[in-house]
């Protein structure tokens, strides 16, 4: 339900005059455009949907939050490198494959992210964090694989 983009599908809403009124002065002071803005803000708190500043701030912070673990993951491993204690063994390899393939996804979403955007296109958005979620959940630890 993102502003600004075209909407393909109508459908009829009836109110009696008082409802329309009220729906209308709240529009007004809310700075709505519309009394269907106002339907939609309603839907969006209703169904706890969150707006694109939020869906986008969630989201980020999470893949942030990735992104920081990594970034700690490669300062160990050059301060044990710099330090001449890094031995590359099959751990510290699978560490490094395992970054590697993150930093992969990471930017695929990224750039499915900047396309999303580029369309204006919430749905798509939800999408493709949808798809991202999925591919997280099925990703073994190397910790998983080691115990397994």
């Amino acid at each position: 339900m993102p502003t600004g983009q075209p909407k393909s599908v109508t459908t009829t809403m009836r109110f009696d005059e008082d409802e329309l009124a009220f729906l209308k002065q709240r529009s007004q002071a809310m700075q709505l455009r519309s009394v269907t803005g106002l339907v939609r803000v309603c839907l969006r708190v209703a169904f706890g949907i969150p707006t694109k500043e939020e869906f986008r701030t969630q989201r980020f912070e999470a893949h942030l939050a990735q992104l920081v673990r990594m970034a700690n993951t490669l300062n160990q491993l050059t301060r044990d490198a710099g330090a001449g204690k890094l031995r590359l063994n099959k751990r510290s390899e699978d560490k490094i494959e395992a970054m590697k393939v993150e930093i992969r996804e990471l930017r695929q979403l990224f750039e499915e992210y900047a396309d999303a955007a580029r369309e204006r296109s919430f749905t798509r958005a939800l999408e493709i964090e949808r798809r991202a979620e999925k591919r997280r959940a099925a990703r073994v630890s190397p910790k998983a694989k080691a115990r397994g």
